[in-house]
């Protein structure tokens, strides 16, 4: 299996190059140069796997001969060796044909941890066989980067920056993130938004400044960060229809890696009819699938923090796709939404996406009537970002006959504080913790001042 990029220069790379990287070398995106594809019939033999194995049959073909198999088997039963839950992602029913698949049972309570607890082992593996050392590099709005420090934190080789907008957190999430050692972990507030991290953090890639150390992204604009969601669409498909009924699938739009492994699962064959793209008020992902209008946006803080923000790198793989794999019309694309921050598709790639993806933005009173409609009717609570899937799920799915299954990202632990206010949680309400001084800020777009932090950081931690 070989890579290339969605800005086609000619790049080509093996799996443990794509493992170990931030951006291709032109800017773009690594991608497969082709996909494994199945048959019915080999899909539906797999309804009897365990996850680890399962895990195996979809990944393996992405990896080829970079990994030995029995080392890549040993690497893959240890990633979700520490989830809480013998199913790893099981399937709770809400509704006639509706049910959340909950991604919620890792170290850290959010989805994040199925792409950092795979990432940090692929990284220590290639990491070991080269002999370097690596830099961690990403932005998180919260459960990223709390994922990843926890994935992260005993990889030999590796340290590890993080990116955060410095008004915006939850004051939990802060608390938790400052609690990393900082010989290891070095945090960067930036005032601006999450999106105005991210674009940090993608010009830091095309313009490193650490000589022999290797750049790598725990966001998922690093291939593992797709990977790891595709086995997901399987393991439900699997478990509501054999491999053989359709099914369909509600995303909320807290990374468009999950929703472009959605498209990537269909391709090699699993039968899904219907991905809808759910948003709350920062809509910018319903507007584009809507209307063929996206472009970043001013975010609004909601009952969803983890989809606050509008800048979707994988967007541009979805985009590559669209066009044939022509990575020129990618690259010019691309580098008109990053000068103007405004970007439409051709009308036939338009409607070539609405084929499988449908989207629906959902406001503020209709989370909260959401979530207190599922515990009435359910008896159990969701967190407002699963409310916003199930909403959109049961408003535009396309077939009553095939089995919706929404996203579960979060535990319903986590919004304690506000399902209490609503009724709907009899647990424990945490305290919120103390959280210490922040470093001092990097003002947005400071691209000079984050070099000269890093280096500063990185030769101080030496």
């Amino acid at each position: 299996m070989h890579y290339v990029s969605t800005r086609g220069s000619g790049v080509r790379a093996d799996f443990r190059s794509v493992v170990l990287s931030g951006l291709a070398d032109d800017g773009g995106l690594y991608v497969p140069e082709s996909l494994p594809v199945f048959t019915p019939e080999q899909i539906a033999s797999w309804s009897w796997l365990p996850f680890d194995e399962l895990l195996w049959r979809v990944v393996s073909p992405y990896v080829g001969t970079s990994i030995d198999e029995n080392v890549l088997r040993e690497l893959l039963s240890d990633s979700y060796r520490h989830f809480n839950h013998r199913a790893i992602c099981p399937l709770q029913q809400i509704g006639h044909n509706e049910w959340v698949l909950q991604l919620f049972h890792g170290p850290t309570q959010s989805s994040k941890d199925f792409a950092a607890q795979l990432q940090s082992r692929l990284v220590a593996h290639f990491l070991g066989e080269v002999g370097a050392q690596a830099l961690i590099v990403g932005a998180t709005n919260g459960d990223t980067g709390l994922a990843a420090l926890e994935a992260f934190a005993d990889c030999p080789g590796a340290r590890m920056s993080m990116l955060y907008p410095r008004n915006g957190l939850p004051a939990e999430t802060l608390a938790a993130l400052q609690t990393a050692n900082p010989e290891q972990v070095q945090l960067f507030p930036v005032d601006g938004s999450f999106d105005d991290c991210q674009t940090l953090v993608s010009r830091l890639f095309r313009d490193w400044p650490l000589e022999g150390v290797i750049p790598i992204c725990f966001n998922s604009t690093n291939w593992v960060g797709v990977l790891a969601q595709i086995v997901l669409y399987f393991h439900a498909a699997l478990q509501l229809g054999g491999g053989i009924r359709p099914v369909g699938f509600s995303v909320p739009a807290a990374s468009f890696a999950e929703i472009y492994a959605g498209f990537i699962a269909q391709k090699m064959g699993l039968p899904i009819n219907q991905v809808i793209i759910s948003t709350n008020r920062n809509d910018a992902l319903h507007q584009f699938i809507h209307r063929n209008r996206y472009s970043t946006q001013v975010s609004n803080r909601t009952l969803s923090p983890s989809m606050d923000f509008s800048l979707f790198s994988n967007l541009e793989r979805f985009i590559w796709e669209l066009y044939g794999r022509d990575g020129g019309a990618t690259k010019t694309l691309m580098e008109h939404f990053e000068d103007c921050g405004e970007l439409s598709i051709g009308n036939p790639q338009w409607l070539s996406a609405r084929v499988l993806f449908d989207s629906y933005a959902v406001d503020e009173s209709q989370v909260r009537d959401e979530v207190i409609r599922l515990f009435r009717e359910t008896g159990s609570a969701v967190d407002p970002h699963t409310a916003v899937g199930a909403l959109a799920g049961r408003m535009h799915r396309r077939s009553l006959g095939a089995p919706m299954v929404t996203f579960g990202q979060i535990a319903p632990a986590k919004s304690a504080a506000l399902l209490a206010t609503l009724g709907v949680w009899q647990g424990e309400v945490p305290v919120v913790p103390e959280v210490h001084a922040m470093p001092p800020y990097l003002a947005k777009g400071d691209l000079e001042a984050l070099r000269r932090a890093l280096l500063l950081a990185w030769q101080g931690g030496a």
